[in-house]
């Protein structure tokens, strides 16, 4: 049997932990609302001590968006976390269940998983882009993880695309403005303002408006929402190209809104990254959707307790 890892993914609304092996199979799983962070990051130990019993895991990995110190195994003080400042989270799990315990930013947990599971570490330079309620970007350069100095590589949503539109990374404009599910849903609601053919989206008030509403919408056909999702596929592609430019990658991956909307969406991302990038450095870029699908979620942070195992 593969060495046990544990997994705990820190989120905005949700938490999880995972208790899964090396070969990237989840053998338990368990959610809860995202709380304190003394309360969640205990329920989510206790859960993992009740399943492991008297066996041991070899290392865990947490998954959790930034800004965060993979260095000092520190939570900053993320967005999408009021309260969780200075967070010691490394030092708290390692106390609670005894095995080294490493920290990654969440895009770089899910670039990680991608790249070994779900690519099978056959690509040497990749790219995930998480396309979630936020946009980051996960780099693996010569098969390795690419942190920067700082733990700040890879903020692609914070690169302005326009000088004026949907608000994103505190930056109007930007690409996590555009690109993200909240950019989804704040392009809808400028559009739905707009002249525009009958939709669906008329009969909900725009305060209900977000990108699930919208996504599912473009994915039952309404012409209004494939429309939006079209925008958002330009302005997503533009931002692949300038990934593609600067790093020449052989791959990038999408994540969340990509992997539930499928062509509709990927096809103007790879139309306008073709129109924008270098010929040859888009030729030997596949863009496609996350191979692991709606697992990479799961396994971003096993990835990150595998790597810190193997170390």
């Amino acid at each position: 049997m593969s060495k046990l890892l544990i997994g705990l993914d820190i989120g905005g609304t949700k938490s999880a932990a995972v208790l899964g092996d090396a070969s990237g199979r989840v053998i338990e799983r368990y959610e809860l609302p995202t709380s304190t962070p003394r309360e969640t990051i205990a329920r989510l130990c206790d859960f993992i001590r009740r399943q492991l019993g008297s066996r041991r895991a070899c290392a865990c990995g947490i998954s959790c968006g930034g800004p965060l110190s993979s260095r000092r195994g520190v939570i900053l003080s993320p967005p999408n976390l009021p309260g969780w400042d200075e967070v010691p989270v490394v030092k708290w799990v390692s106390d609670s269940l005894g095995v080294p315990t490493v920290l990654e930013n969440d895009a770089n947990a899910a670039a990680l998983a991608e790249w070994h599971w779900g690519l099978d570490r056959k690509v040497d330079d990749l790219v995930y882009l998480t396309c979630g309620t936020g946009q980051g970007a996960g780099i693996i350069l010569g098969g390795r993880l690419h942190r920067g100095s700082d733990d700040l590589a890879g903020e692609i949503g914070h690169i302005r695309l326009l000088p004026l539109g949907p608000v994103g990374y505190r930056k109007a404009g930007s690409v996590e403005g555009l690109t993200s599910g909240r950019g989804l849903a704040a392009l809808a609601r400028l559009r739905l303002q707009e002249p525009h053919p009958p939709s669906r989206l008329d009969s909900i008030p725009l305060s209900e408006i977000d990108g699930k509403v919208v996504g599912n919408a473009a994915i039952e056909g309404d012409h209004f929402a494939l429309s939006v999702v079209l925008e958002l596929g330009d302005y997503l592609g533009q931002a692949c190209a300038i990934l593609i430019d600067l790093l020449n990658p052989q791959r990038i991956s999408l994540g969340t809104m990509a992997i539930q909307l499928g062509q509709p969406l990927i096809e103007p991302v790879r139309a306008a990254a073709r129109r924008e990038a270098l010929p040859r450095a888009f030729e030997t870029c596949q863009i496609d959707v996350a191979a692991l699908g709606t697992r990479v979620q799961d396994l971003a942070a096993l990835a990150v307790a595998d790597l810190a195992h193997r170390v």
